[in-house]
């Protein structure tokens, strides 16, 4: 009977969040996504058109800049995420390009991910050019907290990358790295 009622309550947040939409545009669901119960993250992402696997778990708060305006429908369309994903608390998400997390990938609480570097219309812009590519994060790959990783960065399958590291650069696959910026520390297959 409990599981009844929460699903009900689900349900009504669901379709209070799609509704009001309508009315306070889409900042009203970019927001819903860091308040909103846990179970609605995944059903929101793909009703603006994520592609989500089946059996992920999202714990919450999950903050999304640079979403798709020009078609609110499609806005969250960058996002791919495989089967069997964890995503945890306060989880960054920059949609100025894609993010691809594979099947079994572990996504800890604080992860930055940004698909896009840009200092604007100002004097800097002439010494560093605005960079915008896709993130990939290969199958069986765990992400410590409070990880940040750059625009254009491809993370193999099964590697670690230790709490606190800043990843600009690609890491091969069972790949251990850590650092300020991530360097590789060994092959996590020799342990």
């Amino acid at each position: 009977m409990k599981k009844i009622i929460m699903n009900f309550y689900y349900f009504i947040e669901f379709s209070k969040i799609i509704s009001f939409k309508k009315i306070f545009g889409l900042n009203y669901v970019l927001n819903s996504l860091r308040y909103c119960w846990k179970n609605n993250i995944d059903k929101l992402l793909k009703y603006y058109d994520a592609t989500i696997g089946e059996n992920n778990h999202f714990k919450g708060s999950l903050t999304i800049d640079n979403p798709n305006l020009l078609n609110s429908s499609k806005a969250f369309i960058n996002i791919k995420i495989g089967n069997n994903c964890y995503i945890g608390k306060n989880v960054f998400f920059d949609l100025a390009n894609k993010i691809i997390i594979k099947d079994e990938v572990v996504i800890s609480a604080g992860v930055t991910i940004m698909t896009h570097a840009d200092v604007g219309d100002r004097v800097l812009n002439q010494y560093y050019k605005r960079v915008c590519e896709p993130v990939h994060i290969g199958k069986g790959t765990w992400i410590g907290v409070n990880v940040t990783i750059l625009s254009g960065v491809i993370i193999g399958e099964y590697c670690v990358i230790a709490a606190g590291s800043v990843v600009r650069e690609n890491v091969e696959d069972f790949s251990m790295v850590a650092g300020v910026p991530a360097t590789f520390k060994k092959d996590i297959r020799c342990t």
